[in-house]
Order: C-alpha cells, then sequence, then structure tokens
C-alpha cells in the first residue's frame, strides 16, 4: 500500500512539474509573440520626413506637428488655442509661433522663427550671430536666452522645458529634447 501511494505521489510530483514547465514555456512564447508584434508594429508605422514638407516656415511648423513636437493635434489640424503668433521683428525675423506642449507631463514651449536669409536685417544678423557663436542670443536687455540655428540657416527654434537637469543625460525629457533639436537642425537643410 505504501509503495502505491508513493509511486502515485512521484507521479504527481513529476506531473506537476512537467505541467509547469509547459506553463512556463507558453507564459515564454506569448511574451514573445507580444514583443515581436510591437517590434513589427513601430516598424510599419509611416516615418514622418522632414522633405515631405515646403522648405518654408509653414512647412516646418507642419513637420513639428506632425511629429507630435508641438501640440496636440485632432486629425492634422493644430489646435490654435496653443499656439501664438509672435512678435517676430524683435528677433528680426519674418514669421514666429510660439506653441504651448508638454511631454511626460511637463510643460514645455517651443518657438519657431522664419528668416529670408537673402534679406537679413541687422537684428537678424547679430542675432544668429550671437546663436551661432555660444547658442544664445539677448533682445531688450533680457537674460540670454537658448535658441537653435537650423543647418540651412533659414530658422530658429528656442525649445524650453523646466523639468531639464543638464547632468541628466538620459532622463526621457533631456532625450526628447535632443531628438526634436536633432530634427529641427536637419530640416530641409539639403534643400
Amino acid at each position: 500500500m505504501k509503495k502505491i501511494i508513493a509511486v502515485i505521489l512521484s507521479a504527481c510530483c513529476i506531473g506537476a512539474l512537467l505541467a509547469g514547465c509547459g506553463v512556463s514555456d507558453a507564459l515564454t512564447q506569448t511574451k514573445n509573440t507580444e514583443n515581436t508584434t510591437q517590434a513589427s508594429e513601430q516598424e510599419n508605422e509611416p516615418s514622418v520626413k522632414d522633405t515631405d514638407f515646403n522648405n518654408d516656415f509653414d512647412g516646418l511648423c507642419d513637420y513639428f506637428v506632425a511629429k507630435g513636437y508641438t501640440v496636440a493635434k485632432a486629425g492634422d489640424k493644430l489646435d490654435e488655442k496653443k499656439v501664438t503668433e509672435m512678435d517676430s521683428a524683435l528677433v528680426g525675423a519674418e514669421n514666429g509661433k510660439k506653441f504651448a506642449t508638454s511631454y511626460n507631463g511637463k510643460s514645455i514651449t517651443v518657438e519657431l522663427y522664419g528668416y529670408n536669409t537673402s534679406e537679413l536685417n541687422d537684428t537678424a544678423k547679430q542675432i544668429i550671430e550671437s546663436i551661432k557663436k555660444d547658442g544664445t542670443f539677448s533682445i531688450l536687455g533680457f537674460d540670454p536666452v537658448k535658441a537653435y540655428i537650423s543647418d540651412n540657416g533659414k530658422y530658429m527654434m528656442v525649445y524650453s522645458d523646466a523639468s531639464i537637469d543638464e547632468s541628466k543625460t538620459d532622463d526621457d525629457n533631456y532625450t526628447h529634447r535632443e531628438q526634436v533639436i536633432e530634427d529641427f537642425k536637419a530640416f530641409n537643410s539639403a534643400s
């Protein structure tokens, strides 16, 4: 009788062990399938290319909306409540817009300005030269503002995210800003 009970217990233990391995394998296969599906969905997402947009100020603004860098959008429409027309003459530009947005729940503002590079006035020349020299410019006696000039010299961007700690380069908001800057600088630079 004891031998029968021992055999039954051994069989149950072996059965439980094998069943456990099978469940584990099934879970692993499910996770791998989910990861593969997510990766292929990301690969299939259409990429937004700067060359698909006009090489003008409106094209740059549309590009930033399409990339999701500026304002929340309904369809492909800009939420005009989150856009402010800027007095672009203060920086010597032809046009300028300020976009209120957020990333990771942190408030961000993105200011974009467009220049006519064949007709730069003295203000524009001073500001562009200052940005190229030390990455900042100053107007009306205010503290210097960090800004960026596109590689083709036609656009300026001011990106403000007070949550960024410059010493934490692995922070999501830091890496997001760096990606925005990279895409901004490269916008239609080959044109």
